[in-house]
């Protein structure tokens, strides 16, 4: 006899369904309510209820209104919940498809530690603390987000409460169906490891735009290579993520930035108007700012401009333009016959492709088209050139050429890099710091055809290269010098890619080469990620996500 299924949805509002997922404990019937981007799907034959999530419907999440609805109905059921009869509701704000969130209250103050199961082999199983908002570990009112869930596959979630002592006072299962991700992303990752025996830092890998700008969800990867989180966007790609009071902040769309808390809810948006995003954006905590790369529509250039969004009252300024900074540089690039690099007609001409803040008043930017790292100073009163790091040849002979640090010893300046940062040291003196980057060692520049790359000795082509590597100079403003002090060799990737010291460890993302990596602080492979894409992936980043989603 053929089954036959009837589908039961909620728009909008949420809808409850009573009664156990795919067995669990005998005697309670788990309340699971579930959210519009899902279902239950009635197997005649049996009689049974499974709970499927439908990750492809097109329902619009980016309205606060549809949040604020959300969570005064997860509000008004979670306060009668306890922890061995839990609210549990799958992804309610639509903003982790591999989540649900629990709520519960308990007499005394306890912790939660959850266990994520699923029978493939391959995957092991998933164990953290959630956080519960509270620097002591423990709470009464307990709403977590529970991260995780393996898409497609039984997941079995088994969480431990534990009083102050750490003992366990109670344990809960459930068990739910997982449909798939929101894009066709790998939920395994080929894993390589590599010769150190260093362990792996603990966190989570965060893979930024991969494949394409547009549409490139968020997909968030543990040690093992499984994926554990998908944050879906809206369109372009998000370029990091910042954590800045309680929230996570990431661009959901070209123009658009969202602050989601802990539970998966947005409680802030940011429309940036005439400005669209591109490669980076950061967080100056020193004035509760972020700081961002954007193209400004109905101009003739792109990839030369920052602004600024005060977080006090959601306020959008051009900060600098680096058109009246470098005026004779930008006149003298010259515009493709083939278009930029994404096929327009406006003048890429600088290439902005980093910035990081430096004592809550200065930027270091990286120019991909120059190969050249600027320093700007007093950026929010009178923007100035600092200096430039370079191969002499890219400016001697202009009149930038005075910019110009010296380079001290013998090697070869970095050719197409990306995110450079700023890593101060105490061991230091007064005006030395480290600047670290992925040396992409590629030897192109669009608007400059005539340059002479000879001095970029090994550099490689759009297509085709030996390595790409980490450098860190140490810089001496006082004596005007900077230094290579350190060297990785790294999957070659000409464009396309990122480095982040975390913890002791190097973490690394090669675009071109389809891969991110881990290394020891000698420089030695620990793992190596591979993925698949028609193109590449823009860069991966790791973080610990503690106080935010684990303890």
């Amino acid at each position: 006899m053929k089954k036959k299924y009837y589908i039961i949805t909620g728009v909008i509002v949420l809808l409850l369904i009573a009664g156990i997922l795919v067995g669990t404990n005998d005697n309670i019937r788990d309340k699971i309510y579930l959210n519009y981007n899902t279902s239950i799907k009635v197997d005649e034959t049996k009689g049974e209820q499974i709970h499927v999530v439908d990750n492809k419907k097109d329902v619009s999440i980016w309205n606060l209104d549809l949040q604020n609805t959300i969570d005064k109905k997860i509000a008004k059921e979670g306060k009668k919940a306890t922890f061995d009869n839990p609210f549990i509701i799958y992804n309610p704000y639509g903003t982790n498809t591999c989540s649900v969130n629990v709520y519960y209250t308990t007499k005394e103050a306890t912790s939660m530690e959850y266990t994520i199961s699923v029978d493939v082999e391959e995957i092991p199983d998933f164990t953290r603390t959630a956080y519960n908002g509270q620097d002591t570990g423990t709470s009464k009112t307990h709403e977590y987000q529970i991260i995780g869930l393996i898409p497609n596959e039984i997941n079995t979630i088994t969480m431990k409460s534990k009083n102050s002592e750490g003992e366990i006072v109670g344990e809960y299962t459930f068990t739910i169906k997982m449909g798939g991700l929101v894009t066709e992303s790998a939920p395994i990752l080929e894993v390589i490891d590599g010769d150190s025996k260093q362990e792996l830092s603990e966190g989570l890998f965060a893979l930024l735009g991969h494949d394409k700008a547009f549409n490139a969800n968020i997909y968030i990867y543990d040690n093992d290579g499984i994926i554990r989180s998908e944050l879906p966007l809206k369109g372009y790609r998000s370029d990091r993520i910042l954590f800045i009071d309680d929230t996570i902040v990431y661009s959901y769309d070209v123009n658009k930035l969202v602050f989601v808390d802990r539970l998966g809810k947005m409680v802030r948006k940011i429309n940036l108007g005439k400005y669209e995003l591109h490669h980076d954006f950061v967080y100056d905590e020193v004035n509760n700012t972020i700081l961002l790369l954007v193209n400004e529509l109905g101009t003739d250039t792109i990839e030369d401009v920052i602004i600024r969004v005060d977080l006090e009252d959601g306020k959008v300024s051009k900060l600098v333009d680096m058109k009246d900074l470098m005026p004779e540089a930008k006149d003298k690039a010259i515009i493709p016959e083939e278009g930029n690099t994404y096929g327009g007609d406006e003048l890429d001409w600088i290439h902005l492709n980093t910035l990081d803040i430096v004592n809550g008043k200065d930027l270091i930017l990286s120019s991909r088209e120059y190969s050249t790292i600027i320093r700007l100073n007093n950026v929010y009163e009178q923007p100035e050139i600092g200096y430039f790091i370079s191969d002499e040849t890219v400016w001697t002979g202009t009149v930038y050429e005075d910019y110009m640090l010296d380079k001290v010893g013998d090697f070869v300046s970095q050719a197409g890099q990306h995110t450079v940062t700023y890593l101060e040291d105490p061991s230091l003196t007064d005006n030395q710091y480290y600047l670290y980057m992925f040396n992409n060692n590629y030897k192109g520049a669009r608007t400059r055809p005539d340059f002479d790359w000879s001095a970029y000795v090994g550099a490689g082509t759009y297509s085709k290269g030996d390595y790409s590597y980490l450098y860190q100079y140490l810089v001496n403003e006082d004596k005007g010098t900077y230094e290579l002090i350190k060297k990785v060799a790294l999957p070659y990737s000409s464009i396309v890619s990122s480095t982040q010291y975390y913890g002791d460890n190097l973490v690394t993302s090669s675009g071109m080469s389809n891969c991110f990596d881990e290394y020891d602080s000698e420089g030695i492979l620990i793992r190596e990620y591979k993925y698949t894409s028609e193109k590449y992936a823009y860069r991966a980043f790791k973080y610990s996500f503690d106080s935010f989603w684990f303890q």
